[in-house]
């Protein structure tokens, strides 16, 4: 395996931005279990700045170490006591749109 190499670096200046604030935390009550991510502004666009560079991928990106990012103390630097998460692109195993044009994702509370 080659050398790795800095994921979406047209992207550093966002990621990277002084300040951002990022914190992953697992909520479970009863039987429900809950992924709350938590940040200041900087924190969040640096996340939707992750979310967004994976998105423009090409085909052939996907296809490498590049359709994902690490979210944790010690490669990005979300806070103390986050669990890790791994943003990943990928356009394998979704189910097909409905025909009618209904959404397909999930609900938002």
């Amino acid at each position: 395996m080659g050398t790795p190499q800095e994921r979406l670096p047209e992207r550093k200046d966002e990621i990277l931005g002084e300040g951002a604030r990022l914190r992953v935390v697992l909520k479970e009550r009863s039987d429900a279990r809950e992924v709350e991510i938590v940040g200041n502004r900087k924190g969040l666009l640096a996340l939707a700045a992750i979310c967004s560079g994976l998105a423009e991928l090409t085909p052939e990106q996907l296809l490498t170490p590049a359709n994902h990012y690490h979210l944790d103390e010690c490669f990005w630097g979300t806070e103390k006591g986050s669990i890790p998460l791994i943003v990943l692109c990928s356009e394998k195993g979704w189910s097909e749109p409905d025909p009618r044009g209904a959404s397909t994702q999930g609900l938002v509370r």
